[in-house]
């Protein structure tokens, strides 16, 4: 039992770590379309309180409904936003 306990902690680490980049990807997406200030206009475009979304922002968890209306408003590929490989925006969302 002992060792589950140890095989489950770096699993756990792995997981703050996926965040946290998840984070920092959607913090990058703001700034880009929304400023370095465009946080409350964001959370507004989301339908969410500011401060929570600040939360997300630093890597508390995003829930499903929240991550799909933030890639359907800001056009930001699914790829990019877990991977940081790709194209960070969707062809229809891509600004030129």
């Amino acid at each position: 039992m002992g060792n589950r306990m140890m095989e489950s902690h770096p699993a756990r680490s792995d997981l703050q770590v996926l965040k946290l980049d998840l984070a920092r990807r959607v913090r990058e997406v703001r700034k880009e379309l929304y400023g370095e200030h465009g946080g409350p206009m964001l959370a507004e475009a989301l339908r969410i309180p500011f401060r929570t979304w600040m939360n997300y922002e630093e890597g508390c968890t995003i829930p499903a409904q929240v991550i799909l209306r933030f890639i359907e408003t800001t056009q930001a590929s699914v790829e990019w936003l877990l991977s940081g490989k790709g194209d960070k925006y969707t062809a229809r969302g891509r600004r030129d």
